[in-house]
């Protein structure tokens, strides 16, 4: 059973580090601002099929953190009234549901509605209406990023937790630390990292 349980450790950790995808994409969209107009180049094409290429990755990423930290719950004998006994196990989970529901609304809403954009246009830059649409379209992906960037984040943290628990006021510190590194990756391209 210590094996298991080990494997299981393991395999969370692991896919909760590749559910990192939204840092990563806040970079890559802030360096795309970066080169200005026009919108519809090939460095949209290119930027806007790695974003959604990564959607079914980032899902398998989510449920293999869910399947594997309730199998760690049910393994420690605690059973699932624990994600509402113990308040650390319960915001992890609604955490890993509300970035599941936001990466399904990205998927199923804007993305669609961004790509259909690029192909009624003709090769090359769109119109500036266009733009001004597309625009508004991933500024509000890029919005919903960064919630997930905290989610992520705030879960890493509160997985240190489960088991051992911070001092409240070390607790609201990290959080507080957590909502500024977010911030900073949803207005910059982060180029010296935490600093």
């Amino acid at each position: 059973m210590a094996e298991l349980t080990s494997v299981l450790q393991v395999l969370h950790v692991l896919a909760a580090i590749l559910m990192a995808w939204p840092f990563y994409a806040l970079v890559a969209v802030n360096q795309r601002a970066r080169f200005g107009p026009p919108v519809g180049d090939r460095l949209d094409v290119y930027l806007e099929s790695v974003l959604k290429g990564r959607v079914i990755p980032c899902f398998v990423f989510q449920g293999t953190v869910m399947a594997t930290g309730l199998a760690l719950i049910l393994l420690h004998g605690l059973g699932l009234g624990a994600l509402v006994a113990n308040p650390v196990l319960g915001a992890k989970f609604l955490l890993l549901i509300l970035i599941a529901v936001l990466l399904g609304y990205v998927h199923v809403k804007l993305q669609p509605q961004i790509d259909a954009l690029f192909e009624n246009s003709p090769a090359g830059p769109v119109s500036p209406d266009m733009a001004k649409t597309i625009a508004s379209l991933r500024l509000r992906r890029k919005r919903l990023a960064s919630i997930c960037l905290f989610g992520v984040l705030a879960m890493a943290m509160l997985g240190v937790q489960a088991w051992v628990s911070f001092p409240l006021w070390l607790s609201l510190a990290m959080l507080l630390a957590l909502v500024l590194f977010t911030y900073r990756a949803y207005k910059s391209t982060t180029p010296y990292g935490w600093i």
